[in-house]
């Protein structure tokens, strides 16, 4: 009589294999797992980031008023605080970038490219730097929506790459321009302390992986400066 032979495993008990569950992770949170998130510093925030940072090696869209520059300035340093190029691709020609020194830019590693007056032209030029490897950071000023074939473009460039890409939209209704991104955020000025240091409110609206947040912050040319006022965190989205 033949022995019966042994079932397969229930699927529910099987093990998951180490790299699809890196893959699944990956997924949920977006960006390269390769490399360890960048923080802003901002406990409330970073505790609402996966990994407590920015991931790198995805695309995030930053909006509002003048503030959402220098966050985005900031950003772009700490992408490139252990070296390398850094890249700003301006849809006019007013930017100043020794201004951008006070954030932490390095002078000497900025690259500006100015007069990118087509959103398509904007997009290109972003796929381009993201895919090349050639930049820690990249900063896209965008006009407005960016479709979603070029966005899911942008996701795929950077995709698996150490170097972070912000899409920088400053406008009164800035926002939801990147369907792809890996997080949204909002960033506007608030009144001073009269000190000349700016301050600004910083949201945190989306964040695949993560939760949403917010804070008030002073920049004080090095860093972040004095108490933190209006913190919050709000619950998942």
């Amino acid at each position: 009589m033949l022995a019966a032979s042994p079932s397969a495993p229930d699927s529910a008990t099987r093990p998951v294999p180490d790299a699809l569950r890196r893959a699944v992770q990956r997924l949920e949170s977006g960006g390269s797992a390769r490399w360890p998130p960048l923080p802003l510093g901002i406990p409330e925030i970073d505790a609402a980031l996966p990994g407590g940072g920015l991931r790198r090696g995805c695309v995030h869209e930053v909006g509002g008023d003048a503030a959402a520059t220098g966050f985005c300035a900031i950003l772009l340093a700490r992408a490139g605080a252990h070296g390398g190029e850094l890249l700003w691709l301006a849809r006019g020609c007013d930017l100043y970038p020794p201004g951008l020194v006070r954030y932490g830019i390095v002078p000497g590693r900025l690259l500006v490219v100015s007069g990118l007056r087509r959103p398509e032209d904007v997009a290109w030029a972003m796929e381009e730097a993201l895919r090349s490897g050639a930049v820690k950071g990249v900063v896209a000023e965008s006009g407005g929506l960016v479709g979603l074939a070029a966005s899911r473009r942008l996701m795929l460039a950077a995709e698996g790459s150490d170097v972070l890409g912000l899409v920088l939209s400053v406008s009164p209704g800035a926002g939801a321009g990147v369907p792809t991104a890996s997080s949204r955020w909002r960033v506007a000025g608030v009144p001073g302390d009269g000190d000349g240091a700016a301050k600004w409110r910083i949201e945190l609206l989306r964040c695949r992986g993560g939760r949403p947040a917010e804070a008030v912050r002073r920049w004080c040319g090095g860093g972040w400066c004095g108490a933190a006022q209006g913190n919050s965190a709000r619950g998942v989205r």
